[in-house]
């Protein structure tokens, strides 16, 4: 219980086992530590070298016998304040390095970022974290053909997607926009679309429909994807500028489309 304390306030497991058999036996040898925590005594020495450089353990002789003390609470309460110390003082030079650090990394930059995904774990991971990092109250516009309808993707019609994806679109008040073609498979599902909440939907025209394609875009991000022999593939982008491009293509889409 104390070696597990010890640890948790930074000890090392073997100095976490040295320092518990000195405080139970100070002063004490290194061959009877050595005995006590199944160590050699090159190791022994190692660790309470260690710590007497942390103030933890002193130094006193009997009959010309080098033997260790262990120092108590204070010199633990001691060691944990210049640890504080040093930490406060590490967050202060932090704070001095914030403006020179986001001048680095500001926004203007647009070093767009870049992820690769696959498969149906991958469109799962991509599309909740669109979601969770979308702006409040904003629009997510996909287009896309129609590959949910296979049996392949039937979780996305499983009530734990969409009590999952209910919850987090409810969180950030997210709308959604949807492009798709406009098969008969789709145009069947036109009773799915108009029950569907906070969703408006339109149809592509048959020359300006997709194939094994699809991507979804909101704030300043936007994933693109193939399902070419059914497997996807995809790569999301957030970038502010390729973002608007993308947009202005489902905007002028959307425009035509009935």
């Amino acid at each position: 219980m104390l070696e597990q304390s010890l640890k948790k306030l930074g000890f090392s497991e073997h100095e976490a086992s040295i320092y518990s058999v000195l405080l139970a036996n100070s002063p004490a040898g290194a061959s009877f530590i050595a005995s006590k925590c199944n160590l050699s005594r090159s190791s022994v020495y190692t660790v309470l070298n260690s710590l007497i450089s942390k103030g933890l353990v002193s130094v006193t002789y009997k009959n010309e016998v080098k033997q260790f003390i262990a120092e108590g609470y204070s010199a633990l309460e001691q060691r944990l304040k210049k640890e504080k110390n040093e930490v406060d003082g590490k967050f202060r030079l932090l704070e001095n390095l914030k403006e020179n650090i986001q001048m680095l990394t500001k926004d203007d930059l647009n070093i767009p970022q870049v992820m690769f995904f696959e498969g149906q774990e991958g469109l799962k991971r991509i599309y909740t974290g669109m979601m969770r990092q979308a702006p409040q109250d904003s629009i997510m516009h996909i287009m896309r053909d129609e590959f949910v309808w296979q049996n392949e993707w039937s979780f996305v019609f499983s009530q734990e997607w969409h009590d999952r994806i209910k919850k987090i679109k409810a969180e950030k008040n997210i709308q959604t926009k949807l492009l798709v073609n406009g098969s008969k498979t789709e145009k069947e599902k036109v009773g799915y679309y108009k029950s569907r909440k906070n969703l408006e939907f339109k149809y592509l025209r048959p020359k300006n429909s997709v194939k094994q394609f699809a991507f979804y875009l909101v704030g300043d991000t936007v994933s693109i994807m193939s399902m070419e022999n059914n497997n996807l593939i995809g790569i999301k982008i957030v970038n502010q500028h390729l973002t608007e491009n993308f947009m202005q293509i489902f905007q002028i889409l959307w425009g035509k489309e009935k």
